[in-house]
Parts: C-alpha cells; sequence; structure tokens
C-alpha cells in the first residue's frame, strides 16, 4: 500500500478498500499472463496484447482453432477432482481398452508362445502387462491429448529383454535448446520429428536434476488422436468442457451453501422504545436475579415456554427458497458429455430421462465415436508399432526367420442392450449369405479358433453328457446337428430359429 492508498483509506476508508480490492484484482491478472509461455501469447490488433486466456488463429495446425489456453495442471486437477470428469474418463476406457485389445498373431505356435509370454513382462517398470499398458496410454491420450511410448531393453538379452516405457508429456524436456528443437522434440530439415528429449526425473519432483535423455524418433510412439492435416501435438478432451465443468462445480457448491442459508431459522425479538426516566445503560448487563428480574432469550431450544414482556415481540426470517440449479446443470453437463465425446447419460449415471430406444439410439453413436478412434489411431499408431517392434527383434535374437508376419487386434465385445434381438439378427443374417461367423466372432471380442477349440476341449471332457446348451440337444423330437455333422451350416440355421419361434410363442 502506497501513501496514495494510506491517504485515500484515512479519509474515505470505503472508496480506500475499493482501491485495494482492484489492486489485488490486478496483480492476479498479470500474474496470469506471465504465467502464459511466450509462445502462447497472442497480439491482436492495434500492436495490444490479447484477452490473455485465449489466443488467435495463426494458421498453426497445433493452433487451428481460437481456444482458450488451458495449463495441464488445470486438467490435471479437474480429473482428479470432478467426479463428472472422472465418470466421463471411466466410461472411455471400458469402451475403449476394457480388460484389453487383444493381439493374435498368424504364425507358428512358437510365434504364439513368445507373444504371450513376452506381454506379460514388456512393461519396463515391471508393474503392468500389455492390457495394463493399453489402459494407461488410452487415459494419457484422452486427458493430456499424447502420451509417448519408447522402446527400451532390460539386460539379459532374449526376447523378453524387449521392454516399453511410457512418458505422459510432462516428461518432454520442453526447457532443451538446440537448432530445430521446439517442445523436446527435435526435427530434420524436412521438420519431420528426429529425436525425443525427456526428463531424467519429473519436473519439480525431489531428484530434479535437470538432466536430459534423447531417444529417436524410429524408437518412439508419439500417440495422439490427430485432427487436422501436419498436426504434430494432440488436444485433451477436456480442453473444450473445463470451464463448463467448473461452472458446474461451483454451483452446486453455491446452492448447497444457499440452502444451508434457507435452513437457518433466524428470530429477531422487538422491545419497546425507553419510556422517560428508563436509564438504557442498564440494557445488555447481567441482570440481578435475586431482584426476579430475567435475562433476555438469546435462543430457542424444543419445547421451551417463554414468556415476554409487555410489549415485546418475535419476528422471524423468511430466507429465500433454494433451487433452480438442476435445468442449467443439466444443461451444462449436456455440453459437457458432447465435448468429451461421451453420452450424458454415461457422464453422469442419471436414466431417469431415457428409455431403451433412446439409449439404444445414443449408445449406437457412441460405439461408432469409440470404434473410429481405435482402428484408425490406437491401432494403426500404436499397436502395430509394438508388434512390428516384438516381431523385429524376434528376427534379431534368431527366434524366427526374418519375414513379417500379420496380427489380428481384437477389441474387447460391448455388451449386448437386447441380446435376444441381437442373436436373431446375426442368425438370420448369416442365413442371407450377409454375414459370417468369424466377424460376428471378432465383434463380440472373440477369436474363432480359440472359440472352436474351446468349444471342442468342452466335449471331449463331457465325455458323452449333453447338456440345452449344447449343439448335439434335442428339443420337441428336432435335432440339432452337431458341429462335425454333413449337414449345411443352414440347416442348424434353420433349427435354431424354429426353436426361438416355438419359445417366443410358449412365453406369449
Amino acid at each position: 500500500m502506497n501513501w496514495i492508498d494510506r491517504a485515500v483509506g484515512f479519509v474515505d476508508p470505503i472508496s480506500g478498500m475499493r482501491r485495494q480490492q482492484a489492486r489485488r484484482v490486478l496483480e492476479r491478472a498479470s500474474a496470469d499472463r506471465r504465467a502464459i509461455p511466450t509462445s502462447k501469447r497472442k497480439f491482436g490488433a492495434g500492436n495490444r496484447f490479447a484477452d490473455s486466456d485465449f489466443g488467435i488463429n495463426t494458421g498453426n495446425p497445433n493452433d487451428a482453432r481460437p481456444k482458450r489456453y488451458v495449463s495441464r495442471q488445470a486438467i490435471l486437477k479437474l480429473v482428479a477432482e470432478n467426479p463428472f470428469a472422472r465418470k466421463a474418463m471411466s466410461a472411455l476406457l471400458n469402451s475403449f481398452v476394457g480388460w484389453g485389445i487383444k493381439g493374435v498373431p498368424k504364425g507358428s505356435k512358437a510365434l504364439k508362445t513368445a507373444w504371450a509370454e513376452w506381454i506379460k513382462v514388456c512393461d519396463f517398470r515391471g508393474r503392468l502387462d500389455l492390457y495394463g499398458l493399453q489402459e494407461l496410454w488410452a487415459r494419457l491420450m484422452f486427458r493430456d491429448g499424447r502420451v509417448f511410448i519408447v522402446k527400451r531393453f532390460r539386460k539379459g538379452g532374449g526376447i523378453n529383454a524387449l521392454r516399453l516405457q511410457t512418458f505422459d508429456r510432462g516428461m518432454l524436456a520442453i526447457s532443451k535448446i538446440g537448432e530445430r528443437i521446439e517442445g523436446g522434440i527435435e526435427y530434420d530439415e524436412d521438420w519431420n520429428p528426429l529425436r525425443y528429449h525427456f526428463y531424467r526425473t519429473r519436473p519439480g519432483g525431489r531428484w530434479w536434476t535437470g538432466e536430459t535423455v534423447a531417444f529417436d524418433a524410429a524408437d518412439v510412439i508419439d500417440l495422439f488422436h490427430a485432427e487436422d492435416a501436419a498436426q504434430t501435438d494432440g488436444v485433451s478432451i477436456y480442453e473444450s468442457v473445463i470451464k463448463r465443468l467448473g461452472d458446474v462445480e461451483e454451483g452446486i457448491e453455491a446452492e448447497v451453501v444457499k440452502a444451508n442459508i434457507s435452513a437457518c431459522m433466524v428470530g429477531f425479538r422487538y422491545r419497546p422504545p425507553l419510556k422517560d426516566g428508563d436509564d438504557d445503560e442498564t440494557i445488555g448487563l447481567p441482570v440481578d436475579q435475586s431482584a426476579g428480574e430475567r435475562a433476555p432469550v438469546e435462543e430457542f431450544v424444543p419445547g421451551m415456554i417463554e414468556q415476554l414482556e409487555d410489549g415485546e415481540q418475535i419476528t422471524f426470517s423468511n430466507p429465500p427458497r433454494s433451487g433452480g440449479i438442476t435445468d442449467l446443470a443439466r444443461i451444462a453437463l449436456l455440453a459437457s458429455a458432447a465435448g468429451v465425446g461421451t453420452t450424458y447419460e454415461q457422464m453422469t449415471g442419471d436414466l431417469s430421462n431415457v428409455n431403451f430406444s433412446s439409449y439404444k439410439a445414443g449408445r449406437l453413436e457412441f460405439n461408432r465415436t469409440i470404434g473410429r478412434v481405435q482402428f484408425l489411431t490406437f491401432i494403426p499408431v500404436c499397436l502395430d508399432r509394438v508388434w512390428a517392434w516384438f516381431h523385429g527383434w524376434g528376427v534379431e535374437v534368431g527366434r524366427w526367420p526374418d519375414k513379417t508376419a500379420p496380427i489380428t487386434w481384437t477389441p474387447p465385445p460391448i455388451e449386448s442392450i437386447d441380446r435376444l434381438g441381437d442373436v436373431e439378427a446375426d442368425i438370420l443374417e448369416m442365413e442371407a449369405g450377409l454375414e459370417s461367423r468369424e466377424n460376428l466372432l471378432s465383434g463380440r471380442g472373440y477369436d474363432q479358433d480359440e472359440l472352436l477349440a474351446q468349444i471342442k476341449s468342452g466335449r471331449d471332457k463331457a465325455d458323452g453328457m449333453s447338456f440345452k446348451g449344447d449343439m448335439v440337444a434335442q428339443d420337441e423330437g428336432a435335432a440339432i446337428p452337431a458341429a462335425d455333422d454333413s449337414r449345411s451350416l443352414n440347416a442348424l440355421v434353420r433349427v435354431l430359429t424354429r426353436m426361438m419361434e416355438r419359445s417366443r410363442a410358449r412365453a406369449a
């Protein structure tokens, strides 16, 4: 506080307080501006600094849309503390990764065995298997916008020496300075990634030294979902909704405070004015109980009976009623769910305003969005390269010949909302020749060879026993052909269809 503020406060205390409050607001705004990196500061018309929270379209693919600059710390705090953000992330991971996108290589039995053993020990930290790493990679890609998977090796040799180390974007050595180095990534003359620089320890940690380590681009998977041509950086799914989710949280908190205030009942005791000759200096002082007088009532308890003096009255406050946040919160959460990529019901768990048809329609659209990112980004950019690393390392150590081996990635099945209806549709499509058993099994997250092997193994263990669900069961005299029967698959489909029709008729 300078001498002008002190003088104003001495003459007019209220104006002095307003000056101090305005000065604090200006200081916070200045601190926010200084916190924005120089590369994020944009200038508007007249060479004036634009709003410190917003940038302008510079033509850079990574800044193709004017958007609010959101720090990574703000997003981390949102995902850690906001329940709706956590629920949205859980819904995305449940459908995107589930219990893991399974890879089944096409090759020799030795190759499949080596792959099954390696996926259990592939984590550089020795904590997760490949499916656990998939969840971690998907979480970081959604939350931070990008994640880095680095090919590393452990001592000891062999196929299991190959490991995968994960770096989030907070580990990029952004302080690394050099020619064609931007944000911790070194580029070649064509501005393609040449080398990635990471900190050895996390910035701000206990063992932080600022030391960096570099990896060739061929040994790094830079995983992010591209939305623009020549884009080199990913965008968090929460960037477009962080303000709305914050508004919802603040609105709920304000509504709780308002409800607490509304629940308070305040009583006001009115005492008549003093008459001539009364001594007002005795008001509020302890009363002499021996003189038969009583202290004034300051609070009420259940069941009490209080006698008032002549002319005294007690009135109660009428605080405003609470309410009105529901509609606003619902609209904000609808917009937030749309920005994140989930449905409103998945983000909030509120199923009170949906029926079967509307929920199924929303779920189908969500499944398409998830499948698009799975098969156009996650599998080709990340999982296929992981398989190429594994197979190439096996060739180097002499485990198999130098030739390519294909692999099939199968995402986990999405549970059917109407199992009977979906099964009937699948049977009709197979009977009409519009779909194959292999495609249907892949859509459910199963490998056809493994499933048929399990069925055959189960029959061998049953040793002649049959159950109602087996393909050799009997139903009202109609024999169902076994898997090795000479009758065609169409005959099997027709028999199953008749069985379903009779079951529906009995149920009706």
